[in-house]
């Protein structure tokens, strides 16, 4: 009884630990929310200040640009409308302005509207305008009663005061233009003031449009408790902020600053705090309400179980420590065989690997067998079978014999298979190393009969080719005997190199430098036309020991490495030359970035004859491969079709 009011207790305490939690993390999500935004409001905010601020900056642009024209042409007034209108015909079309030009004493030239008079404002305007300098700009506005903004640049030749030139922008067009449209969420709008406090606009209270924050009356409470956070923005302390309205309702705001000339102006979006969180207040219930439904399931649920279940687990725990007591020692039997194990079901589902293949692949106990390797699948067999698979299981790759045994249940009928997977790569490497010294024996054999039989004839009909070609007169027959002659060289180098393959001379084995050997090769090809154009690096590793081989016929594989390596490059690329120091051994690795070696021809490259060239007797790399093991070492290569190859000569220290 009192285990059960301890779990009561302590589920009470849960369920009220993450309804508190549920509260922290909307109200997070509330303020985050609110943030995000904001931000997105002040962005709205500087666009449209941006926008303003271009506009109001192409007019000046536009102006000053006018009044230099107007210098240089005069203040004649025969054609001074079409000129003005041609030269401040876009601004006019897009914001309808009221030009003025005046004389320097202020008697109107030109005006854009009929009859116009200068006010004692704009007269004081002109006046405060003397004392600018060519391509100055003053501005000042007018928003209580005109809800104007002038701008006056004064026209200046060769510093001689000829007039001014007055600019008057309608601040309802500014308004219409870039605010009045603009809406943050469903009740969010823009609004805007100017550094003095005056109110230049607003879509919801036209009628405070000049009022200012600094003298605001009655009515300007109705809407703002107070006008601190709008003091602070007009004083340059923030960008955004939040206020209390008197309804209750709490607003967030963002400003941006429009700065042109000597006026600034501040651009202001407000949106309800309330609309940006209405979603959140919904969902916090609704997820409260589900955590506690969830949690009131879950422990009725899991009451009913534990009873049904407690005499079964109780019956189950012999058995299953039983199981396991088995299962462990089968765990240590087979974890110390070097190859993996694997059992599958009837339905190819992996129900079990031992410690080696789970190295191999990972823990894939319940997937596919098919995952591992092609000959995982299939249907279980009544009798042992043996495959052998090339390729990767797992983090392994090479040569596997997969050993395939039925696994028979109580009634004899076969339930599944047991699977003994060995890596036999090094085993089929030292078989496929004895069949190509077989052949390369054979064809030893073969090239010396053949060099016989062949080099005396071969030799008899160089000479009489010659002869005759001495003795030819007609081009054709000489150009012919040409042909036939440079054939028979061929056919000649090819023979001398099956009897080098056949029987190869003596060699002087000595220690030797391997990058010296290197660099010798080098030097010895770097006129080849075959390497012009391509890059050669050398990373060579200092102190390496010497190595007991034939200076010579080392250096003549080095050379028809680097050669097969540009012959693939075919072009600009490079060819990077690796010296360094593995075990018991001294490895040069020769890296191109040509075309690579399709995987199918990888077993063959080192077989006579076989070449992929057009002009390749397939020679080289035997010879190559049948000196290095003259050596005791072994040449290595890894490719992919499109991605260059790697050629590695591993020769052993006299120590090994």
């Amino acid at each position: 009884m009192k285990s059960r009011i301890l779990i009561l207790s302590i589920f009470i305490l849960l369920v009220s630990f993450l309804i508190t939690l549920n509260v922290i993390f909307h109200e997070s999500l509330r303020e985050e929310l609110a943030e995000q935004y904001n931000k997105q409001q002040l962005l709205i905010a500087k666009t449209v200040a941006d926008s303003i601020y271009r506009t109001l900056d192409h007019i000046k642009e536009e102006g000053v640009t006018l009044a230099k024209l107007l210098a240089k042409r005069g203040l004649a007034r025969e054609g001074i409308g079409d000129f003005i209108s041609t030269a401040f015909e876009e601004v006019n079309i897009e914001m309808k302005n009221t030009i003025v030009l005046t004389d320097s004493e202020g008697r109107i030239i030109y005006s854009t509207v009929r009859g116009l008079s200068l006010s004692d404002d704009d007269r004081q305007l002109l006046q405060k305008s003397r004392g600018l300098k060519d391509g100055e700009v003053y501005f000042t506005e007018r928003i209580r009663m005109e809800r104007r903004l002038k701008m006056t640049t004064p026209i200046v030749k060769e510093d001689h005061l000829l007039g001014f030139l007055l600019v008057t922008i309608d601040i309802d067009t500014i308004n219409r233009k870039f605010l009045a449209h603009i809406k943050s969420g469903q009740r969010g709008y823009a609004w805007m003031i100017d550094r003095s406090g005056t109110l230049i606009y607003h879509p919801t209270q036209p009628e405070m449009i000049g009022n200012n924050l600094y003298n605001a009356s009655e009515e300007c409470f109705k809407c703002h408790q107070s006008f601190d956070l709008e003091k602070r923005v007009i004083e340059g302390d923030i960008s955004y902020g939040r206020y209390i309205a008197p309804t209750g309702e709490d607003k967030i705001l963002a400003f941006s600053r429009v700065d042109i000339g000597n006026i600034r102006w501040i651009v202001c979006v407000s949106s309800p705090y309330t609309e940006v969180i209405s979603i959140t207040g919904r969902s916090m219930k609704l997820y409260s309400a589900l955590v506690v439904a969830i949690f009131t399931t879950v422990f009725v649920g899991a009451s009913i179980l534990v009873l049904i279940n407690k005499r079964r687990i109780k019956a189950e725990r012999e058995s299953k420590e039983a199981i396991l007591l088995e299962k462990k020692k089968l765990d240590t039997i087979v974890s110390a065989i070097g190859s993996g194990l694997m059992l599958v079901d009837n339905n190819n589902k992996i129900r079990w690997i031992n410690k080696t293949l789970k190295e191999w692949v990972g823990n894939v106990e319940g997937q596919d067998a098919g995952i591992i390797c092609p000959q995982g699948t299939g249907n279980p067999s009544s009798s042992v079978t043996h495959d052998l698979y090339k390729g990767s299981i797992g983090s392994r790759r090479g040569v596997f014999q997969i050993t395939t045994a039925p696994v028979r249940g109580m009634d004899r009928k076969v339930v599944g298979v047991l699977k003994l997977i060995q890596d036999v790569t090094e085993i089929k490497k030292l078989e496929e190393g004895i069949l190509r010294s077989e052949r390369l024996a054979a064809l030893g054999r073969l090239a010396a009969g053949v060099a016989h039989e062949i080099g005396n004839p071969l030799t008899s009909i160089s000479s009489f080719v010659q002869i005759l070609k001495e003795r030819a007169e007609d081009e054709f027959t000489k150009d012919s005997l040409e042909t036939i002659h440079h054939h028979i060289q061929r056919i000649s180098e090819i023979v001398g190199q099956m009897s080098r393959l056949s029987k190869l001379p003596e060699m002087d084995i000595k220690e030797c430098n391997i990058n010296d050997i290197i660099d010798s090769s080098l030097e010895i090809i770097k006129y080849d036309r075959k390497v012009k154009g391509i890059k050669i690096k050398k990373e060579l590793a200092e102190g390496l020991p010497p190595v007991h081989v034939d200076e010579g016929y080392l250096s003549q594989v080095f050379i028809n490495l680097i050669l097969n390596a540009a012959d693939a490059i075919d072009g600009m690329g490079t060819i990077t030359i690796r010296s360094m120091r593995e075990n018991n051994s001294v490895t040069v690795e020769f890296a191109d970035t040509g075309v690579g070696i399709p995987e199918e021809y990888l077993d063959n490259i080192f077989d006579p004859f076989f070449t992929t060239k057009e002009k390749g007797t397939g020679l080289g790399l035997p010879i190559s491969y049948e000196i290095i093991k003259r050596f005791g070492g072994e040449i290595r290569v890894k490719s992919q079709k499109g991605r260059g190859s790697v050629f590695s000569v591993i020769l052993p220290l006299k120590e090994a």
